[in-house]
């Protein structure tokens, strides 16, 4: 069993059939290249626009998870405590609409457990939620086209607006990318989540180093 540290959301990539055009295989080899090259936690998100029944979608979780685990990278499944069950996931990140009945037997089942936050009053709301919760993805941080719902962007200021809200470790989350992370450099973050940053780049080492260097607080 993998147990949770902050250092495991450096560069945490997010990533579904939907942001690769549907291509199972290029997933797959976004993935195997993205563990390889220094990404620290991977979520499994097929929700929304997948074309996937939900056994497709356990043998293609299954197929990530392998690759993850070669790399002792942590697997989180996205709003799907079943699908992360079946595949073998080490955590479960969950939203703020998403079902949270069975948090608590989620826990129980030895799953890590993050949360998206996008300001004061969804933090507050979900203050009883804290204690069962080990990481918190704040965004989004810049404007994002990934998510046609997507919420206003809270910027830097609003980011460390959220740190000293909490002792919750924080995944900044929404249109990061190499050219602005820099940003969020002096911010006391655990780390960046990413989509189009990595699945869209073809220097994937690059990205990645960049992202990990200055997308999170550093003491010197």
């Amino acid at each position: 069993m993998m147990k949770f540290k902050p250092e495991m959301l450096q560069v945490y990539l997010v990533i579904g059939t939907a942001n690769v055009d549907y291509r199972v295989d290029r997933l797959l080899a976004v993935v195997a290249a993205a563990v390889r090259l220094g990404v620290t936690a991977v979520q499994f998100r097929e929700k929304d626009q997948s074309r996937l029944t939900f056994a497709e979608q356990v043998q293609l979780g299954r197929a990530v998870h392998r690759l993850t685990v070669a790399q002792q990278v942590p697997l989180f499944v996205d709003d799907n405590f079943q699908l992360a069950q079946a595949v073998g996931a080490e955590g479960l990140h969950l939203g703020q609409t998403d079902p949270w009945p069975a948090l608590k037997q989620k826990q129980q089942a030895n799953l890590m457990v993050g949360l998206s936050v996008h300001d004061f009053t969804e933090l507050n709301q979900s203050r009883s939620l804290l204690p069962y919760i080990d990481y918190l993805g704040v965004g989004p941080v810049f404007a994002t086209k990934t998510k046609s719902d997507a919420k206003a962007p809270i910027g830097a200021s609003g980011l460390m607006d959220m740190v000293q809200q909490t002792d919750l470790p924080l995944v900044a989350i929404g249109g990061i990318s190499e050219r602005n992370v820099w940003k969020l450099k002096t911010i006391p973050i655990a780390g960046v989540a990413v989509i189009s940053a990595i699945t869209t780049r073809s220097k994937l080492a690059t990205t990645i180093r960049t992202l990990k260097l200055q997308g999170g607080f550093h003491d010197q």
